[in-house]
């Protein structure tokens, strides 16, 4: 760029104002040619220090221009980021994130991804380098046949936020509902799709085990529940309260009523839950009171009762228990005598059996014998 001169001469003639408008000019014109030279010059020192890395990631080639002089800050000028767990090769070789790089160097990188593979119910988790759901399946040697449900296509990318790969081949599944059974054979991958293959269709309420989204296996078996809310307008007993007596001329264990007293009636608003056309549950949501309960007295015996010689019931007992007057081994029978809980009750026994003393079994053993004889202890022949 030329300078415009000015002879001494010609400075001689220009008037003050002028001469300051031929110094601005100047000095402008020399800043700009000295940017321009720095400009030339940063231009010129980029091209020498930048450099052209060929970058392939998982499969897919770009080419970036960097300055950068590693692996992991070349990546970064492009916004990728490198993990401890990501596979980086220079050149084909192993290399880490501080690896040097150079003009024309080839980079390669295999993110690590977290993948899930469920099959026919069974699920396997790892992290892998591969690129596409199909590397995966063929790494855990999974073979869907022809008919299997594939969640994904073999040619899917992997990400690198994780995979999840659903395999399922037909296999047996039984669905309950309804009150009907069906097996069928399909390659539902859930129990929600298992329920749709089947007709069965669903309501917000209905319960379903195992549940909607859980993966089959084969064989399994699926129960649906239909849950049906009701609210209901009903006249309810209140029950009353009870105030025992005791009394020491009656024996232990024994009762007796001396005021009946009343049971209360309220009515109640409620929900009621119905699982199957029976009734599961019931909430109160409003109540109000018709008639205030009654208490119930009651006289409860504290006498000893004389004890029983030993004689035909402890040899009954003998056969029938051993002999262990408060014995309950889970098979539906109790006591010494080993009553059943019905036959207990219908005598008018307390309780259970095998909670009550000797004394109080033998008395309503007596009064089973009067009312249906001996042949209700299969032990009666101990008696002799």
């Amino acid at each position: 760029m030329r300078i415009p001169q000015i002879t001494p001469d010609q400075l001689k003639h220009l008037h003050p104002k002028h001469l300051n408008k031929v110094h601005k000019k100047s000095a402008f014109v020399a800043l700009n040619a000295a940017v321009l030279l720095v400009l030339a010059g940063s231009t010129a020192a980029y091209a020498s220090l930048s450099k052209d890395v060929t970058v392939t990631l998982d499969g897919q080639t770009k080419t970036i221009r960097t300055m950068s002089s590693t692996v992991g800050s070349a990546l970064a000028s492009d916004g990728i980021t490198l993990t401890p767990r990501d596979q980086v090769r220079v050149d084909g070789k192993p290399a880490g994130k501080d690896a040097s790089v150079g003009d024309g160097d080839k980079v390669s990188v295999a993110f690590a991804k977290p993948v899930t593979v469920a099959v026919d119910g069974e699920t396997q988790k790892a992290t892998v380098h591969d690129g596409t759901v199909g590397d995966v399946l063929d790494r855990f040697d999974v073979k869907p046949t022809a008919a299997a449900f594939v969640s994904d296509d073999r040619s899917e990318r992997l990400s690198r936020s994780g995979t999840r790969i659903v395999v399922s081949n037909p296999k047996q599944v039984t669905v309950e509902a309804d009150g009907k059974s069906k097996t069928l054979t399909s390659a539902a991958p859930t129990v929600g799709a298992a329920l749709k293959a089947a007709g069965v269709e669903l309501d917000a309420n209905d319960e379903v085990v195992p549940a909607i989204g859980e993966l089959l296996s084969d064989g399994d078996a699926v129960k649906v529940t239909r849950i049906e809310l009701a609210n209901k307008t009903e006249v309810v007993d209140i029950a009353q309260p009870v105030e025992y007596k005791d009394d020491d001329s009656m024996e232990k264990g024994t009762t007796k009523v001396l005021d009946p007293g009343q049971e209360g009636r309220a009515r109640e608003h409620v929900l009621v839950t119905e699982a199957d056309g029976k009734e599961r549950s019931r909430l109160v949501l409003e109540s109000s009171q018709l008639a205030k309960p009654e208490t119930m007295l009651v006289a409860r015996g504290t006498a000893e009762a004389p004890a029983e010689p030993v004689g035909v019931w402890d040899r009954i007992a003998a056969c029938e228990s051993g002999g262990n007057w408060s014995i309950n081994t889970g098979n539906g029978y109790y006591g010494g005598l080993q009553f059943s809980a019905a036959t207990w009750k219908s005598v008018g026994g307390p309780g259970l059996p095998h909670e009550q003393s000797r004394e109080v079994q033998i008395k309503y053993a007596k009064i089973l014998q009067a009312r249906s004889g001996w042949g209700q202890w299969g032990c009666a022949h101990a008696r002799h």
